[in-house]
């Protein structure tokens, strides 16, 4: 509810005591009086007018004092600022009537017709006209009707006249819709009363269109302004055009690609002072009276959306934070000091993470503010970089305990798909510390957390500790997957069990590779992947006995293969397959993570050194047959030629 600044109903009666005829007695100031009112707002839309009219009892109450005459002579009435055409008659006629601000304060002073005597009464009608203007709460258009309806005296009745085919809300006291009009009853303090009274019926638009290149592809842009307000669409539509390319720099994220943009011109809905109300698809609703950082506000939620930010008040504050920075270069003033008004309103403060958008205006109004500021000082503490690499990992779904690659930026995202898991006011903390290095927990748990977040505090911080120890004695592999996913839920008591194992499993990985490098052996991929997906798990410790298992193979048939073997085996091995060839096969599947193709090798390696006796026994035999069959043949061969020679 937009309050007025100034008091809304004021009388000031000159009273003035005349002394008795001939006495000559100066008069005397007083103060008592009555004054009822019933004032008409009659709404004039087509015209751009409202005409307001104040039926006034004015009625002396100021006792005569003694030897004196309580008389008024004039009357004081508190109207609209925006005032014109200000009149003032009885049943006579018209009265002198001027209108002149006191003390910040519009006042009609009326000139009676006759000195107005203890205990008698004057009616009087002052009236005059509101018309359309810059004023944002004096808006009088076909399209659209906002005004303050004031009440008027020290008891007075209000009524509203609007033309059919509006949808009327009001804001403040109450006005009951009667027979076509708005009525407040009987008010007993029309110093206190107040209704902001807005009336729409359906749009008429006028569009303007535009094209903006961006890096992330181009933005079809169309700006819809009332009919009757194009000026609002040109002013938009030129500061959208200049926005969207430094938005689009200042977050580091490319241009979604959402379709055409669509920013319309609307009424607000809540008291926010950032047009809040949401529409479907890729239109921004930006109400008409608000101030251009709204719309630039509005379009960084292009980019700060649900869908990369879940907390709201993560995405209300940095849209805030990153359209005050481009503010200056967009000619665009910030609404106020985020730090000065979060200040102000602390006795409305809530940890951040609790607000939603169900919270009442005194608290939505402090959560804008200090979502704002806190953002802004998280940005001073770890650098506008840091942030921008965070929204980049998150859009890239990159968890908070991913490494970080020594660039610092994590494998770029086209806008295309939507993040796994939406930033939260837990996976912010994570990710911001996890970049920047910074601590933190305290900031956020005196502005952010509810008390059952901020005591997860102290065991996450043990955790985290402990995951440092565990990624510096993994050697390059590290924190296991089920580590990361229980430390970025916030499950640090599964996350440190976990971890203990993952730390058990490690020792023995390391004694294995040990054992590889002994043999000449290379840890295949699955190794550490294993690792990776399963951590100390069942599953990566089957993967580990599987592995030593091939491993102590290996090293036990090359240690066979090298020992002195006997002349039975050494004959054996000589011309026949060579377990040597089979272990190295037997090295290479085993580097690419072919464990059976390796333990088959292995045993054929084995299996050739097992047979080189009985394979030498063979060979000797063949050849003692071979030689006694040769010289068998050569005797035989001798004879013939002998007996040959003996014929001749």
């Amino acid at each position: 509810m937009r309050r007025r600044l100034a008091p809304l109903a004021l009388l000031v009666a000159l009273v003035a005591t005349i002394g008795l005829p001939g006495v000559g007695m100066p008069r005397v100031a007083a103060a008592e009086y009555t004054l009822a009112t019933s004032a008409s707002y009659d709404v004039r839309p087509e015209d751009g007018e409202i005409a307001v009219a104040v039926q006034v009892t004015f009625t002396n109450t100021t006792p005569d004092p003694a030897g004196k005459f309580s008389v008024f002579g004039e009357l004081k009435l508190a109207i609209h600022d925006d005032a014109t055409a200000v009149t003032a008659s009885d049943d006579e006629g018209d009265l002198e009537v001027a209108a002149a601000v006191e003390g910040d304060v519009n006042v009609a002073t009326v000139a009676l017709r006759e000195d107005l005597r203890y205990e008698e009464t004057v009616e009087v009608e002052v009236a005059y006209r509101l018309v359309d203007g810059n004023d944002p709460q004096l808006r009088i258009r076909p399209s659209l009707i906002v005004f303050p309806a004031w009440s008027f005296g020290t008891s007075s009745a209000v009524s509203v006249s609007i033309p059919a085919g509006y949808e009327v809300r009001t804001d403040g006291d109450t006005l009951t819709d009667e027979g076509g009009s708005l009525v407040s009853g009987p008010i007993a303090d029309p110093s206190r009363w107040l209704a902001l009274v807005t009336a729409t019926r359906p749009a008429e638009y006028s569009t303007f269109d535009a094209a903006v290149p961006l890096t992330g592809g181009t933005a079809d842009l169309r700006v819809r302004a009332f009919a009757d307000d194009e000026a609002w669409g040109q002013r938009t539509l030129e500061l959208v055009e200049r926005a969207l390319p430094q938005l689009e720099d200042a977050i580091g994220l490319p241009y979604p690609h959402v379709g055409p943009l669509v920013v319309t011109e609307s009424v607000a809905t809540d008291s926010s002072g950032f047009g809040e109300a949401g529409a479907s698809g890729s239109e921004i609703l930006v109400a008409f009276d608000e101030p251009p950082f709204t719309a630039v506000h509005q379009l960084a939620h292009i980019w700060i959306s649900s869908t990369l930010v879940e907390s709201r008040w993560i995405r209300e504050g940095m849209a805030s934070e990153i359209a005050a920075r481009v503010a200056p270069e967009l000619g665009v003033a910030p609404p106020f000091d985020p730090v000065a008004q979060a200040t102000a309103r602390a006795a409305d403060a809530v940890p951040l993470d609790t607000w939603s958008s169900s919270s009442d205006p005194a608290v939505e109004a402090f959560a804008h503010a200090s979502a704002w500021a806190f953002i802004g000082e998280l940005n001073s503490t770890v650098g506008a970089e840091s942030m921008r690499e965070v929204l980049s990992r998150v859009a890239s779904s990159v968890g908070p305990y991913l490494p970080v690659e020594s660039g610092g930026d994590p494998p770029p995202t086209d806008g295309a798909a939507d993040p796994q898991a939406p930033l939260t006011s837990r996976s912010f903390l994570d990710q911001l510390e996890s970049v920047s290095g910074a601590d933190l927990g305290a900031q956020f748990a005196e502005r952010v957390f509810s008390d059952a977040d901020a005591t997860l505090l102290e065991p996450r911080s043990a955790a985290r500790g402990e995951l440092d120890e565990l990624a510096a004695s993994a050697g390059g592999w590290g924190a296991p997957d089920p580590v990361r996913v229980a430390m970025a839920g916030w499950r640090f008591a599964d996350a440190t069990a976990l971890m203990n194992k993952a730390a058990s499993w490690l020792r023995a990985r390391d004694s294995l590779l040990v054992e590889m490098k002994r043999v000449g052996l290379s840890a295949p991929p699955r190794l550490r992947q294993a690792y990776t997906a399963f951590g100390g798990g069942d599953e990566a410790q089957a993967e580990l006995d599987r592995q030593r298992t091939v491993v102590e193979s290996y090293a036990a048939t090359a240690a066979d293969m090298n020992r002195s073997r006997s002349f039975l085996e050494r004959v054996g091995l000589i011309g026949g397959p060579d377990p040597a060839s089979q272990l190295t096969v037997a090295n290479g599947h085993f580097a690419d993570g072919d464990l059976r193709g390796a333990a088959e090798a292995i045993s054929e390696a084995q299996r050739i050194l097992a047979s080189a006796e009985s394979g030498g026994v063979v060979r000797l035999a063949s050849a003692v047959l071979i030689a006694i069959s040769l010289a068998v043949l050569a005797v035989l061969l001798f004879r013939r030629r002998a007996s040959y020679t003996a014929a001749a």
